[in-house]
């Protein structure tokens, strides 16, 4: 199947190509470009028990850290370093 790319709209993978991939609504996909070839692999779904589940208390922290930089609560990377004294 071919399809044309164009300047303002994103390459789209035709439905029927997602079909016979077996892609779903919601699936992760990774992409790789070797030598001018890309490939779309599927990802496995994150499970709740993977090492990098947030614990509540760091989820509370990620919402707030968010909040400040909504709110414009922010300061240059510089300034932290020399308040870390790195």
């Amino acid at each position: 199947m071919t399809v044309i790319v164009k300047n303002k709209t994103p390459l789209v993978v035709p439905n029927r190509v997602r079909r016979e991939a077996g892609f779903k609504s919601g699936d992760r996909v990774e992409f790789r470009v070797t030598r001018g070839v890309v490939t779309i692999l599927p990802k496995p779904p994150v499970t709740e028990d993977a090492d990098d589940t947030l614990t509540p208390a760091e989820a509370k922290k990620v919402r707030h850290g968010l909040k400040q930089i909504r709110e414009g609560k922010t300061v240059p990377w510089s300034q932290v370093k020399h308040e870390l004294g790195l």
